[in-house]
């Protein structure tokens, strides 16, 4: 069913254009959306400008950037069929980097929270971080390192 103000009126749900659709239609069944947080020598050594490129070659979009501690993080959209390509270029890196680790979340909708229309590398001082790992704000962690996903600063629950 097509979103209208007069079904909305009727109680009727409106069209989530993710999730509804027929099969092979729906934006779940066409892209792959995901979050990584790489760990090792992956700073100042070009695995974020190579990722772009990647990236860029796959046809996916989204961002990376370089943390203090040492790491990349960033999200990416893809077409389902070369996301898992995309995944395993982050976990191998570029001939210059030593990746030890990747952590990835997948976004159930595929959509990832800063769109951009191609795939773009940002600031160090740009604030990205999220209400849960990987890239984790700091107001959302426990004390010991984990997750208690109770805000302790003022962002809203959407709020990167």
């Amino acid at each position: 069913m097509r979103y209208t103000e007069a079904a909305v009126g009727a109680g009727e749900e409106p069209l989530d254009v993710a999730f509804d659709g027929p099969p092979g239609w729906r934006m779940v069944d066409r892209f792959a959306g995901f979050r990584y947080e790489a760990q090792g020598s992956v700073v100042s050594v070009g695995y974020s400008e190579a990722a772009a490129v990647k990236a860029e070659a796959l046809g996916c979009f989204g961002w990376a950037q370089s943390t203090a501690r040492g790491s990349v993080v960033g999200e990416a959209r893809c077409a389902k069929s070369v996301a898992p390509v995309m995944k395993e270029w982050l976990e191998q890196g570029n001939p210059e980097s030593r990746v030890d680790s990747v952590t990835f979340k997948d976004y159930e909708n595929t959509k990832i929270k800063l769109h951009f229309s191609h795939f773009k590398i940002l600031p160090e001082e740009r604030e990205t971080c999220f209400r849960d790992p990987p890239h984790q704000c700091a107001e959302f962690q426990e004390p010991n390192g984990g997750s208690s996903g109770a805000p302790t600063g003022s962002r809203a629950p959407d709020e990167l």
